[in-house]
């Protein structure tokens, strides 16, 4: 396996070309799912599929953060429906998306450090 495909972005952008589905994501590497199961084990302590939803919430947030609805996040990052992202969401980052809202975190408002502090408690 050559190193440039161990890359981390390397590795995003195989995810997002495979439309974050880990089969597809072995096709492209002209490798079975069973070996990239194996690879994800000792290069990334993880199973490909668990990999691949931290990274689909990871994006997600950023995307929210600048402004997309839940709605339009899901979508983007190919999630079945917006309750299924919604859920995914929280078990990653132990928060609703709309927690990471750019109006939630006070963003847009003058009273930014008080919707700072609900937006941590929000989390915590």
């Amino acid at each position: 396996m050559s190193n440039v495909l161990l890359g981390t972005r390397d590795w995003e952008r195989l995810a997002k070309a495979a439309g974050f589905k880990p089969a597809r994501m072995a096709l492209l590497c002209a490798m079975s799912e069973r070996h990239l199961q194996r690879l994800f084990k000792q290069y990334f302590r993880s199973t490909p599929r668990f990999w691949l939803r931290e990274l689909q919430c990871r994006l997600a947030k950023d995307l929210i953060a600048h402004g997309y609805s839940s709605k339009a996040a899901a979508a983007e990052l190919n999630f079945a429906t917006q309750a299924h992202f919604c859920r995914e969401f929280k078990k990653v980052h132990g928060a609703s998306p709309q927690c990471f809202a750019p109006n939630h975190l006070g963003l847009r408002s003058p009273r930014g450090l008080t919707a700072l502090r609900l937006a941590a408690e929000c989390i915590a």
